[in-house]
């Protein structure tokens, strides 16, 4: 216990020496800086109407380039559902052409049956 007692004795002397012998210093340094104290703010980059109008130019441009990804996905959805019914109407007309191609040989026969 008595090295723990020595321990906390010069544990307290380092740290509370240098804090002793730096704050007695009494000559203190004034620093000045050339420029004014107060903040010099660029009316031009917060004038509120410069910024509305910024802000009303982003904001249609923000939504002309919606309307253009909306008119093409109208555009490819059409173009899809064109392609769809153009393959639909494919397969029906080759399913009529079909169907004529087996009747065709039908009526052929029934000619050369009848004399």
């Amino acid at each position: 216990m008595h090295n723990h007692w020595h321990i906390l004795q010069m544990l307290s002397v380092v740290t509370i020496l240098p804090v002793l012998l730096l704050s007695c210093g009494g000559d203190r340094v004034n620093i000045e800086f050339k420029t004014s104290r107060q903040i010099y703010v660029d009316d031009s980059k917060t004038d509120p109407d410069k910024l509305n109008k910024e802000l009303e130019y982003d904001i249609k441009e923000a939504e002309q380039k919606r309307r253009q990804k909306q008119r093409e996905a109208d555009a490819a959805t059409k173009a899809k559902t064109e392609a769809e019914q153009k393959a639909k109407s494919g397969q029906s007309i080759q399913e009529q052409t079909s169907e004529e191609e087996t009747a065709q040989p039908e009526e052929a026969e029934q000619p050369t049956q009848q004399k």
